[in-house]
Formats: C-alpha cells, structure tokens, sequence
C-alpha cells in the first residue's frame, strides 16, 4: 500500500483497475510489438505554438522555475497547474499565494512520461502524461468507449465510501486528450476531513479548465 493510500485503505493499483470499467477496455492480448508503440504528438497545434513564442520572447513565465531545465527534455508538452486551483483553494482554505508541495518524477534519460505531483495537506492532485500509453492498445483490438476529442468535457469519475464500502476518504479521476491524442490523468486524493472536495465534480470540473501548457518545448 502506498503512503497516500494509508489513509485512503485503497491503493492506487486498485484505483486504475475500477477505472478501466469506466475507461478504454480492451478485448484482446497484448503483443510484446505493441507496447512499443509511441503516441505521436502535434507539435503544429496552436496552442504549443502560442505557448513556445511566449516563453522565447520571455512575456510567457516559467511556470515552475526550480524544474524548467527537466521539463525542457520533455518530449511530450506537460500540462499542470501554475497556481493552486480557485476551487481547491476556496475548498483547503488557502490564500491566492499559497503553493503546494510539488514534486516532478519523470525518466532522464527517456523522457517520454511525466509526473507532477502537488500536495495540500490532506488532498493530493497528481498530473501524469506518458506517450507510451498507446501500447495498451494493439491494432485490430476490440475497443469499447473511444477516445474523446480535445474538446470533450473529460468524464469525472469518484470513488468513496458509497462505491468501496470502508473506504475512509474519496479519489476523483478525470483523463484529458491533447494534443491531440495525449492522455493526461489527473487524479485527486483526498483524506476524509477533505473528501467533500473529490465529491464535488462541478467544483473539479471548474479546477479542470485552470489546467495549461506549463511547458511545450518542440523538437528541431
């Protein structure tokens, strides 16, 4: 069990699998070829245009200076919070300086995933991209569900004591594509004095458009 699943009695593994009934679900094997598979990502798209002039003109901020030189390596764009949430904020009582603890896991010599992860006390929000997802989807597999354009609304799905009897705190989680078929996974944990947060999908779904390019460095 993981530290965060202590007070949760739910760990994350038990987490993705529920979620893969709401999620993708694929009906066949995977093939080792498969797995090798990589996401292509459209470096073209406005958005990362906007964002890469901004930040070579320098009227565009780092959004998280400490991590800037890890991020750049990146050959994904990251998507994350530059502030804490208004939502959130209003909901763990924080000012509109506050930061949270962040950490940034992501492999250095391959970096072809991420993950962010910010902590406020009792509730942890963790952003999670990575371009070899697509390896959970061999060609020809049966697919239920789809993916949702760049566009969609990503669905918010909860899990607390009503969904996992005992179950002390709450979990939401909501996948996002970009870019335009990058998942990214956000995935909020909250303990029990925090639970009406992970409860409250419009106050999620408001957090949910703060989310922004924190960075986006193109190859070439």
């Amino acid at each position: 069990m993981t530290n965060r699943g202590k007070f949760l009695k739910f760990t994350r593994s038990g987490v993705r699998n529920a979620m893969l009934c709401a999620g993708v679900i694929v009906a066949t094997a995977l093939p080792a070829a498969a797995q090798q598979k990589s996401i292509a990502v459209d470096w073209g798209n406005a958005d990362i245009k906007a964002y890469a002039q901004g930040r070579a003109n320098n009227s565009i901020a780092a959004a998280l200076p400490e991590q800037d030189a890890r991020l750049a390596k990146l050959k994904l764009p990251v998507l994350g919070f530059d502030r804490v949430p208004q939502q959130a904020a209003s909901a763990f009582g924080l000012g509109a300086s506050a930061r949270p603890k962040r950490k940034l896991v992501m492999d250095d010599a391959n970096p072809i995933w991420y993950q962010i992860t910010e902590r406020y006390g009792d509730v942890t929000i963790t952003i999670e991209a990575d371009l070899r997802l697509q390896g959970d989807i061999p060609q020809g597999a049966k697919v239920f569900g789809g993916t949702p354009g760049a566009d969609k609304m990503s669905t918010i799905t909860v899990m607390d004591d009503t969904t996992e009897p005992g179950m002390q705190g709450a979990i939401a989680e909501y996948t996002l594509y970009r870019y335009p078929n990058v998942p990214y996974r956000v995935t909020i944990e909250c303990a029990k004095a925090k639970r009406d947060y992970c409860r409250d999908k419009d106050a999620i779904a408001k957090d949910q458009a703060a989310l922004k390019l924190i960075s986006a460095r193109p190859p070439g």
